[in-house]
């Protein structure tokens, strides 16, 4: 049984649709906006019960409770109507406590300290999340992101209320869509707060171009470990595979034999061959490619430069998606103890 399509995956493929004519363009920005009014739909009634779960597991943690507060927080959510399907998730220290949905692809995280990194301030706990939402936005238009496969995002303000209905706290809890992203996919950025940093030459030009669209200039930032793990791909052409082409007619046919490509040739010929050749590239549609990835930890990037904040993370998906995340650096500079970088 074929896969459900997350809507991520949705947006992907619309994002990437090819159009000939302006209906068929404006139908595709109309598919899109739907999508995503129904991303928005779907977080609104999670972002209820993680908000009010996550305040009870504050509670009960001031009272005693010795568990994480994810642990406590994972019991109050199950409890809660809506909150069948959520599961508290350990993804990274940053960001809050993140739950995913896997009903519906969706990733949850509320805007709170958790760990110390804001001195347990929610106001400054809050202004990540809010560069967060607001560099997803823009790249959702943005042609510099036209390569990328960027999540959706959507942002909910929860009201919590006591007994007599008076307001307690507000949460704000950021949805997006999730992408199959983990430790094996990340090719460029920093996974680990900056102790290692990975680079690719062959992410480079995306890296570059979504810097320039940004105005970004290259990062100063060196891992404190002194290590980077490079990530290099090698291109294996395979033999001709006649029936790994779909049969699709007399005229295909005639037109592959006329540029070289015939189905029941041995080797490719005339222009085709002559194209390869001249250029480097796999023409044939007979003859099956795919890339062999190998990591190598480095005292050094090879020559491959930072142009993105550090933690700002590329990842490439086995089927040839990248996709960006932890885009709130984007929107701004990287600080060191020793200034602007």
């Amino acid at each position: 049984m074929p896969s459900r399509e997350s809507m991520g995956d949705k947006v992907a493929r619309l994002r990437n649709k090819p159009t000939l004519t302006a209906h068929g363009h404006q139908e595709r920005l109309e598919e899109l906006a739907g999508v995503r009014q129904a991303f928005q739909r779907i977080t609104e009634g999670a972002a209820d019960a993680i908000a009010w779960a996550f305040h009870d597991a504050k509670q009960r943690k001031r009272c005693g409770d010795a568990r994480t507060l994810q642990a406590i927080t994972q019991e109050c959510v199950g409890r809660l109507r809506g909150g069948e399907n959520l599961r508290v998730v350990n993804e990274g220290i940053a960001g809050g406590v993140k739950v995913a949905d896997p009903s519906t692809g969706a990733f949850f995280k509320i805007a709170e300290d958790t760990v110390g990194i804001f001195k347990g301030s929610s106001v400054m706990a809050d202004k990540p999340a809010k560069h967060e939402l607001a560099m997803l936005t823009h790249l959702h238009e943005a042609d510099a992101a036209r390569l990328l496969t960027v999540p959706l995002a959507s942002c909910v303000d929860v009201t919590v209320r006591d007994a007599a209905g008076r307001p307690e706290r507000v949460y704000r809890v950021q949805g997006f869509s999730r992408h199959a992203v983990g430790g094996d996919t990340l090719r460029v950025g920093s996974g680990d707060g900056g102790r290692t940093t990975h680079v690719c030459t062959e992410l480079d030009g995306v890296a570059e171009e979504l810097a320039a669209g940004l105005h970004l200039a290259p990062s100063l930032m060196t891992p404190s470990s002194g290590l980077f793990t490079r990530h290099e791909y090698r291109r294996v052409r395979g033999d001709r595979d006649p029936d790994s082409f779909p049969q699709l007619g007399p005229a295909t046919d005639a037109l592959l034999e006329s540029v070289g490509a015939g189905r029941h040739a041995a080797e490719s010929s005339g222009v085709c061959a002559q194209v390869e050749a001249e250029h480097g590239v796999v023409l044939d549609p007979l003859r099956p490619v795919h890339a062999e990835h190998s990591a190598t930890v480095a005292r050094d990037a090879g020559g491959v430069p930072s142009r993105l904040p550090f933690d700002v993370e590329l990842h490439a998906l086995p089927w040839g998606e990248v996709v960006l995340l932890d885009t709130h650096r984007l929107c701004i500079p990287d600080v060191t103890g020793g200034g602007w970088r």
